[in-house]
């Protein structure tokens, strides 16, 4: 039992008009099986997990050109873990038939193989060792009017506030779990989809551009003297430093998966992600409002904590916007096609009754 238009997806399509063809009987037992296998691992597409599969190439052949080696351990770590989450939702297809668990299953496995192959092209990416950006960026934000030290000394003397913001910055992770488990549990799968969709596009465009656009951030650039000094406040602001500089000048031997951290400046994928978990939990009763709730906090946190200019946020919320506009616009052309599609009913002309002759 498949959900959605998942139903059988990866199944080839038989000619009604076509007569039975040779060895159709002794197939017959085995058509459905096949189509239960390949529908349980088919979303969100073959094209998403064929993307994967290229992005796998890429690293491969861009870490040996620039001499770095990926270190084995988190490489046979994620691997045994999506081979794990396949061979479940495997199970839940095919075998002993569990959508939900199914969606659950595949959509991690599917999120963890696509995150992995991304977050290691988009260290890679960093080697081009392209000028940064950051001065182009401190003068869009200065035009924009807004004074980022001011507000990061602002953040400093209201503890109170920081520390919240930080701490809701720092949920946007796991908040992508909590999306694969809330719309499983609620079998809203072709919006868990949607949303693994939107999810490959935005990282994708957000490494792409910031390769071409990287950046140091505004700690580094600006070197505020007073900013807030919880350590959970600037993690995420400086921590990708060392990584940073070891990979524009080569001197980077070994990248290990588990030290991977977020080098992406402009456009902020936090605020791009938060647009789309906020669109993602909408419908889920309770938590479809906590959600909003949060995840505007996180664009807000996203300046301070995710160390960011405003244009960083202005463009990676907009990118959410836009990526979920699109969604929309597709769903509802494609929702309008189908009904068009539908064939008409037959009608039938209402006539008059003829009142029966009483003359004999």
């Amino acid at each position: 039992m498949l959900l959605d238009e998942e139903r059988w997806a990866g199944a080839r399509k038989a000619d009604p008009a076509a007569g039975p063809s040779a060895g159709s009987t002794a197939d017959a037992s085995a058509g459905p099986h096949l189509r239960r296998m390949s529908a349980g691992l088919a979303s969100p597409g073959r094209g998403f997990w064929g993307l994967v599969a290229v992005l796998i190439v890429l690293d491969a052949l861009w870490l040996a050109a620039a001499g770095i080696r990926l270190a084995p351990t988190g490489l046979l770590a994620v691997s045994g873990a999506v081979a794990v989450l396949l061979g479940l939702a495997l199970l839940f297809s095919a075998v002993k038939p569990e959508p939900k668990l199914r969606a659950m299953a595949l959509s991690s496995a599917y999120l963890a193989a696509f995150t992995t192959a991304a977050a290691v092209l988009h260290y890679l990416s960093a080697t081009l060792a392209l000028p940064f950006a950051d001065p182009a960026l401190a003068r869009f934000e200065a035009a924009l009017g807004f004074d980022w030290r001011g507000w990061v000394g602002f953040l400093a003397d209201h503890p109170d506030l920081s520390w919240p913001l930080a701490l809701a910055y720092h949920t946007s992770g796991p908040q992508v779990g909590l999306v694969v488990i809330a719309l499983s549990a609620m079998s809203r799968v072709a919006r868990l989809w949607a949303y693994a969709r939107l999810f490959t596009l935005a990282l994708l465009a957000a490494i792409a551009v910031s390769a071409v656009f990287p950046a140091i951030g505004p700690y580094a650039y600006y070197a505020p003297q007073a900013y807030p000094q919880g350590h959970i406040e600037t993690v995420g602001a400086l921590w990708h430093l060392d990584a940073l500089h070891a990979l524009r000048d080569g001197t980077m031997s070994t990248l290990a998966l588990s030290e991977i951290r977020g080098l992406v400046t402009f456009p902020s994928f936090h605020a791009c992600l938060a647009v789309l978990t906020a669109w993602a939990l909408a419908p889920v009763p309770v938590i479809g409002p906590l959600a909003l709730l949060l995840n505007a906090a996180i664009i807000v946190a996203t300046l301070g904590a995710g160390g960011h200019y405003l244009p960083d946020v202005v463009a990676g919320t907009v990118m959410g916007m836009v990526l979920v506009a699109f969604h929309g616009i597709r769903r509802r052309r494609s929702l309008g096609g189908r009904r068009l599609s539908l064939p008409a009913l037959p009608t039938r002309e209402i006539r008059p009754v003829t009142a029966p002759s009483t003359t004999g």
